[in-house]
């Protein structure tokens, strides 16, 4: 017997989800994505740095920058 819940994710994950192997894969791409972009955002304003001054830093534009903390980027896969 499957167990209740009122968890809207985990109902989620289970009707649309849970069993598809293609659509866990993405679920867990975007995961990683929202993890990379939160670092990104976390470590620049730690280092007092606006979006303009870490740009300059790594030789970049702002919109690079305001793109990478963004989680609906696309990654570029090497080799593939």
């Amino acid at each position: 017997m499957e167990k209740t819940t009122a968890d809207a994710v985990e109902i989620l994950h289970r009707r649309y989800v849970e069993g598809d192997e293609k659509r866990a894969a993405e679920v867990e791409e975007e995961r990683v994505k929202a993890r990379v972009a939160r670092q990104i955002y976390d470590l620049r304003n730690r280092a007092g740095l606006s979006r303009r001054e870490l740009a300059e830093e790594l030789g970049a534009t702002q919109s690079v920058i305001r793109r990478l903390e963004e989680t609906d980027y696309e990654v570029t896969r090497r080799g593939g």
